[in-house]
């Protein structure tokens, strides 16, 4: 008889200790694994995950260490991009998505820092309010919100390949499923009462073909490359990453008003009131207020509690000052509205510091994408 610990392709074997996920929902952002002889523990988060930086190990994975559970079940082997703790992480440009991203949103703040400077300087400086500063910083924001576009759907891209690695939605998800309800079988039993055999123990059986497909092999979205594809409305990464693609969308119509001749009289304070409120600061202020969702649902997707911050952790560093840029572009719409000369300096005030705080960001996140897991790590530390 084989040993149940090691699967016929000599794949190491874990047991899920611990999974964590902001709310029972959604899929779970940590997980935490143990080696089944030598207690030698992995741990899973999916941003990191989806970054890529850890490259894909197949694992087979009990969903306890109870020996009576595990009688239930031969576990699954998944493709896990997980962090060995003897791990290190080294500098490896690799050019894939998710290092493009990065390079397009910093890309993207740098215009933005010149559109910023470009609108506040001239406030200080009446004598450079000309056509040529105010045409150059319209053709600025439009480059640089069609950047941050590009970017945001380059985001839903990445959470839909890299999601679909981590396989949710079967083999790990049975995992999850029957922990949960040994978890359920404990208190049952703690209680007094008993599970008809055959009851709701376990899940039911997968077909062969089924087996085949969550069992060893990597999963379909793993292996090519999709444009686009089924929503993943479980996973954290792809809600924000769609939040920031609505709002990216419904902002880049202020940089589209925003370009010279668009709205008539636009910058000689001869524009019709309402046509300017609502085609040109509540799109900034409705796309800005997406965009501190989007940030939001990216801190809390790294944090371990979704009150307890996590300024250590680099992927937080990313989602902390993208937050703060876009508290600066919302402020700029919502100070718009006024004709006072007070809140249009901050109006354009806070479009540079903003635009800043994005830049700080996206440096940040190329440095999340340059240093990662060298691919020629070995199959397994363990």
């Amino acid at each position: 008889m084989s040993d149940p610990h090691t699967s016929a392709h000599s794949t190491p074997s874990f047991y899920l200790t611990s999974h964590r996920a902001p709310h029972k929902s959604l899929n779970p952002t940590h997980l935490r694994l143990t080696h089944v002889d030598n207690n030698h523990e992995v741990e899973y988060q999916s941003r990191r995950a989806r970054k890529g930086r850890y490259t894909p190990k197949p694992r087979h994975v009990h969903s306890s260490s109870d020996t009576e559970f595990k009688s239930m079940g031969r576990g699954k082997t998944v493709y896990m991009r997980v962090q060995e703790k003897e791990g290190r992480l080294k500098a490896h440009l690799t050019l894939d998505i998710s290092f493009w991203i990065a390079v397009l949103f910093t890309f993207g703040s740098a215009v933005w820092v010149v559109n910023g400077f470009l609108v506040w300087f001239p406030i200080l400086r009446p004598n450079l309010v000309t056509t040529a500063f105010t045409n150059t910083a319209a053709a600025f924001a439009f480059i640089g919100g069609s950047v941050f576009e590009i970017g945001s759907y380059l985001m839903v891209v990445e959470a839909l390949d890299r999601g679909r690695e981590t396989y949710f939605g079967t083999a790990l998800g049975h995992l999850l499923h029957s922990r949960r309800q040994l978890t359920s079988q404990r208190a049952s039993s703690s209680s007094g009462k008993t599970l008809a055999p055959g009851g709701t123990s376990e899940s039911p059986s997968p077909t062969p073909e089924q087996q085949s497909k969550e069992d060893g092999e990597m999963p379909d979205g793993a292996k090519g490359f999709v444009w686009w594809g089924k929503p993943l409305w479980r996973d954290m990464g792809y809600i924000a990453a769609i939040v920031q693609l609505f709002a990216a969308s419904i902002f880049w119509i202020s940089t589209l008003t925003g370009l010279p001749g668009v709205i008539p009289g636009l910058y000689t304070e001869s524009a019709s009131v309402p046509v300017e409120d609502v085609f040109f600061w509540t799109p900034q202020v409705i796309g800005g207020s997406g965009f501190i969702i989007s940030s939001l649902i990216l801190m809390v997707e790294v944090q371990t509690h979704w009150w307890l911050p996590r300024p250590f952790d680099i992927g937080w560093q990313v989602a902390f000052w993208n937050l703060i840029g876009s508290l600066g572009f919302t402020l700029c719409g919502a100070f718009g509205y006024s004709p006072s000369s007070g809140l249009v300096y901050q109006s354009a005030l806070s479009t540079f510091w903003g635009s800043w705080a994005f830049l700080i960001g996206s440096v940040v996140q190329t440095c999340e994408a340059i240093w990662r897991e060298s691919p020629d790590t070995s199959e397994s530390l363990v």
